[in-house]
């Protein structure tokens, strides 16, 4: 049996549909958590295939459009990626916390800076819970991310920003606090062209490649203290740069503001 939602013809037609899209919407957010929590009880991995929209519809007794609305919301929200002709992937085992606003304007040099204050607060704290935590897998994991990067050293901009930018949510997935993980990661999505121009201001391929590796390097030694520190000088490098850049670009004006 499929459920079937339709607004009973009382002549209240404007208040039936009100209604109806209630309904839908809460029918829609009950199938993106049963989604949820199937991913989760198949142990489904990012880059893992779901099964086919015909076959989830059938499961829960809901039709297709229905199904495909709790998808598009649970793909809003970071946790799976639909691919048209190919399938649905998981992306994220977990809700988003912060979610990217479609509807771009210019960047603005506060938030710029304001994005690097909140990375400074929240990064080395989980490079040093990644120190304490992290096993020979991830260690491995990290250290491909890093040769990935290496390749772009010399040129491609948006592939090293991308090779950078996995580096840092890695260290932050593997720390083992999935919420401040998924700030992290919603951050650096969110704030993907702030991201851009940090790199461009900053514009040293090689000294922030090595930082990543020294940051590595204490991880794998297990030195918590280290990474915490490194990660710290790190950003904090950054910043500085991007920071004294600006201001010789925008003489006379409060960065802050």
């Amino acid at each position: 049996m499929t459920w079937s939602i339709r607004p009973k013809g009382n002549g209240k037609v404007a208040r039936g549909q009100d209604q109806l899209g209630q309904l839908r919407a809460g029918l829609s957010g009950y199938l993106s958590q049963r989604i949820l929590k199937l991913i989760r009880e198949e142990e489904l991995r990012p880059g893992d295939r779901l099964p086919s929209v015909k076959s989830l519809a059938e499961r829960y007794s809901v039709a297709a459009p229905t199904l495909r609305e709790a998808l598009r919301q649970l793909q809003a929200s970071g946790v799976v990626e639909i691919r048209h002709g190919s399938g649905v992937y998981v992306r994220n085992g977990h809700e988003r916390i912060v979610f990217a606003n479609p509807n771009r304007g210019e960047i603005e040099v506060r938030t710029i800076l304001h994005l690097l204050d909140a990375r400074l607060l929240i990064e080395p704290r989980l490079a040093e819970l990644t120190a304490q935590a992290a096993d020979e897998t991830k260690i491995a994991e990290l250290e491909r991310i890093l040769e990935r990067a290496e390749q772009y050293l010399a040129g491609d901009d948006e592939m090293l920003h991308r090779a950078n930018m996995s580096f840092h949510a890695a260290v932050a997935k593997f720390a083992g606090n999935f919420v401040l993980a998924q700030i992290i990661e919603s951050l650096i999505e969110l704030y993907s062209f702030e991201q851009l121009a940090i790199m461009s201001f900053y514009d040293d391929r090689h000294g922030d490649h090595g930082e990543h590796r020294a940051i590595l390097a204490a991880i794998r030694a297990k030195d918590a203290g280290r990474a915490r520190e490194l990660m710290r000088r790190h950003l904090q490098g950054v910043k500085t740069v991007v920071e004294r850049k600006l201001m010789e670009t925008n003489r006379g004006v409060d960065l802050q503001k």
